[in-house]
């Protein structure tokens, strides 16, 4: 019986030898592992895009829009916020919020930005992070105070001296005192406050700088062990009955979220299927180089059996070689498919990162489509008997 490691140099050496045929399969089989290692990585990195839309709106967190329906009369922003505090939902967080577009000025410097009329609770709804100061407070009222988004802040320190807490700015020729600047925060799809081009002010102080405001946005934290979906109808049926000329809508990026990542998931069976049949497609391309290989050394076959090889000899020796040759096409392959993954995530504008699963699952499955469409071929050459396969055609 011939050694399992001689068996392996035997293989190796007439690995080395192989035609162009074998590198041939071996480019079907790099292309085949190259196409799963990128779907799945790129698979991975737009569900983390996906999801990375929604940061700062939780799972436990709702909005709720208010739009006017048609010749609807005009209501006072002091009547719909008492309209808000009289709703009897227990555990629910509501925060309003009320928004116009202004001229900010600081040291003569203007900047446009979002003017938010909102409450304290704001803070921790939509999780937002103090660079300096304070946020909102509950004693402010209707104060002139102002809480600054990063990028106002930014833009009022350009040319001049940096803005800083107890400093003063003019919105529409009323001064604010400046009681805080926030960290930078990614905006969500959902959420209708972008906080790094917005300022935020008390709610009741906005009818100061703005006079057609209007309240027409909710923001609901719902806690646990409450559920999110049936506090978004018992919020929606109550809304309805309290504001009668107002449309009620409730958007739950939870269920966003979930319907988002079940379309992720679908394309991504979709896109692992299509580099299954790639896959399949070098294995078939390696089947077809091994019988060519067996084909061509029928009196290699036979001299070796001959002088002693056993069946299981023969085919380990052709099994050793379809093993090496997917082995090198799945190590390529996964070096290809993760630097087109990361191209791909460089051109789509995403942060890449590698999914640690798609090298073992890459790298294994093209190991068994090898082995798998090998087998046949080499069992067809351990079948083989000496007389046939050095009978001379």
């Amino acid at each position: 019986m011939l050694p399992l490691n001689q068996a392996i140099e035997d293989a190796l050496d007439s690995f080395r030898t192989l035609s162009r045929r074998s590198a041939l399969a071996l480019l079907g089989i790099v292309i085949g592992s190259a196409s799963i290692v990128a779907i799945i990585n790129i698979g991975h990195n737009a569900g983390l895009d996906a999801a990375s839309i929604f940061q700062g709106m939780g799972t436990d967190t709702l909005v709720a829009q208010l739009p006017d329906k048609e010749d609807a009369q005009v209501s006072l922003l002091s009547i719909d916020a008492a309209k808000i505090e009289g709703l009897d939902l227990p555990g629910l967080q509501i925060t309003p919020t009320v928004f116009a577009s202004i001229s900010l000025v600081f040291n003569n410097r203007s900047v446009n930005a979002r003017l938010v009329g909102t409450e304290s609770s704001l803070f921790n709804v939509i999780a937002l992070s103090l660079l300096k100061g304070r946020f909102l407070h509950e004693f402010d009222f209707e104060e002139n105070v102002v809480v600054l988004g990063h990028q106002v802040a930014v833009s009022l320190s350009e040319g001049g001296s940096r803005i800083q807490v107890g400093d003063w700015l003019n919105i529409n020729n009323y001064l604010f005192k400046v009681v805080g600047i926030l960290k930078s925060k990614t905006n969500s799809m959902v959420s209708p406050v972008v906080v790094d081009d917005s300022v935020f002010i008390p709610l009741h102080a906005i009818s100061r700088v703005e006079s057609q405001t209007a309240l027409r946005d909710l923001i609901v934290r719902v806690p646990p062990p409450l559920n999110i979906e049936i506090a978004a109808l018992r919020l929606h049926d109550q809304l309805a009955r309290t504001f009668e000329f107002r449309s009620v809508q409730i958007m739950v990026p939870q269920q966003i979220i979930e319907g988002m990542n079940r379309q992720n998931r679908t394309f991504h069976y979709l896109l692992i299927a299509l580099g299954a049949i790639a896959l399949v497609g070098g294995g078939v391309a390696v089947m077809n180089v091994m019988y060519m290989n067996v084909s061509e050394r029928r009196v290699e076959i036979g001299l070796r059996m001959a002088i002693g090889a056993r069946r299981q000899d023969i085919r380990n020796l052709f099994l050793i070689e379809a093993l090496a040759l997917s082995t090198l096409g799945a190590v390529l392959g996964a070096g290809v498919g993760i630097a087109l993954a990361w191209l791909y995530a460089v051109i789509s504008g995403w942060a890449f990162e590698l999914a640690m699963l798609s090298i073992p699952l890459g790298v294994l499955s093209t190991l068994l489509v090898g082995v798998f469409f090998g087998l046949k071929p080499a069992i067809a050459a351990s079948r083989l008997t000496p007389v046939e396969a050095l009978r001379d055609d």
